[in-house]
């Protein structure tokens, strides 16, 4: 398979249940047009559906770009994010218990993605000890779902 894909290509690819990293700042290196293309499919036909999107900084415009195209019931089972306050539409599913929801650091998160790529076993962190996001407070939890 050759490195360089079309859009097409690359959204099918993604399976029902797969979890997705998304990179980018706001605007910045987000693949706003793979992400509008995949909204567009899955209101076309369904899928894929019930996936896990990961990712850390804002990705948005506080309208409708950027992880705002993810969010509809069906398409996003899970969000693991660093901020959100760039992408309302995703944070009214969370707020109404429509998804399940993760609020982690996003330097933590982003080590984490740098971690998995480099085929490291894990990634362990003191960042967030004694707040929400400790495994033995709420573990990052946002939402009761």
């Amino acid at each position: 398979m050759s490195k360089v894909i079309t859009i097409s290509e690359a959204i099918n690819i993604i399976k029902d249940y797969d979890t997705v990293a998304i990179g980018g700042f706001v605007g910045i290196g987000h693949p706003e047009e793979i992400i509008s293309e995949m909204e567009k499919k899955f209101l076309k036909t369904g899928k894929p559906n019930d996936l896990t999107i990961v990712y850390a900084a804002g990705q948005g415009d506080r309208k409708t770009k950027g992880i705002n195209h993810l969010a509809h019931v069906g398409l996003i089972k899970k969000v693991i994010f660093g901020h959100i306050g760039l992408a309302p539409k995703m944070a009214e599913l969370i707020t109404s218990n429509l998804i399940e929801a993760y609020n982690f650091p996003q330097g933590v998160i982003t080590q984490l993605c740098r971690d998995i790529a480099s085929k490291k076993p894990g990634t362990i962190k003191k960042t967030g000890i004694n707040t929400f996001v400790d495994p033995r407070i709420s573990g990052g939890r946002t939402n009761k779902i």
